[in-house]
């Protein structure tokens, strides 16, 4: 597996994704998500704009969940693409970040409903941090 990588289920699809430490993790994800979203793999593109995004929950999970949640809904209610991350603080119970937007050059490919907590658990293993969630589309 690179640092990202979409997988399907039987009714829904996922994407896993790893990083050496959150910061790392929480980029690999939004990437992650960019390719199934919008099948881009952009990287260094600046967002003309910027929204601050800031949650504190009881582990990496809930941080997760929270965070693509916002993603999402940057997306589909607002038509702005998350392009980068400027990190204020990230760890397993605390993501502060400014989200760097631009706007949607396509609608999302997909229809995702929610973000789950369907056998999501984050993982350190060797130094690497890991972890697969799973979409309700």
């Amino acid at each position: 597996m690179r640092n990202y990588e979409i997988f399907a289920t039987t009714a829904d699809t996922g994407i896993r994704f790893k990083g050496r430490d959150f910061y790392s993790l929480y980029e690999n994800a939004l990437r992650g998500l960019n390719l199934l979203l919008f099948c881009s793999r952009r990287r260094k593109l600046r967002g003309d704009e910027s929204s601050r995004f800031s949650y504190r929950g009881d582990g990496p999970e809930s941080v997760l969940v929270n965070f693509l949640a916002e993603v999402l809904s940057l997306a589909y209610q607002k038509k702005r693409q998350v392009v980068a991350l400027d990190f204020v603080h990230a760890d397993g119970r605390r993501l502060d970040v400014r989200l760097q937007l631009a706007p949607c050059r396509s609608m999302p490919r997909v229809d995702i409903k929610s973000v789950t907590y369907h056998n999501l658990r984050v993982v350190d293993r060797d130094g690497m941090k890991s972890a697969a969630i799973v979409f309700d589309i």
